[in-house]
């Protein structure tokens, strides 16, 4: 399941830049046109889990809401690359802050917000102790 919808897109980017961006070229129709907002919504989801299965199991229970923000921007980057059309400045830079951001999470330095990482709370370290075993093996060969 993507972590961000059209919805939200449009109201993170306006409803006028998502009728241009749903189109690859040609004029701005009067409604969002959803499978290509659609797909690279599925795109950015698919991107971001590729960061995330290192860490955390998926699919996540309840995705917080910083994927949903680093979803609508890889999709909008994605959507103004190609056709007669060049992403932004701006665009660029919020793609490199979310890869930059879930490079992090993949390496351990940033943690997801309510979200258990894989191992969390299991001892999953090596184990050491100095009790005598309750079997062992004497040196004559006996128990």
């Amino acid at each position: 399941m993507p972590y961000a919808t059209i919805s939200d897109m449009m109201l993170k980017f306006g409803a006028t830049e998502m009728r241009q961006l749903s189109v690859a070229d040609g004029d701005v129709p009067d409604q969002v046109q959803a499978p290509r907002i659609e797909d690279a919504l599925s795109a950015a989801t698919v991107l971001i889990d590729s960061y995330l299965r290192k860490r955390y199991p998926l699919p996540l229970p309840e995705p917080p809401s910083e994927l949903n923000r680093a979803a609508c921007t890889l999709a909008r980057y994605d959507l103004a690359t190609g056709g007669d059309r060049a992403p932004s400045e701006e665009m660029r830079l919020a793609r490199k802050e979310v890869i930059a951001w879930l490079e992090g999470i993949a390496a351990g330095r940033v943690e997801l917000a309510g979200t258990a990482p894989i191992g969390a709370g299991a001892d999953s370290g090596a184990r050491v102790s100095d009790r005598i075993p309750a079997f062992f093996t004497r040196p004559d060969g006996g128990l």
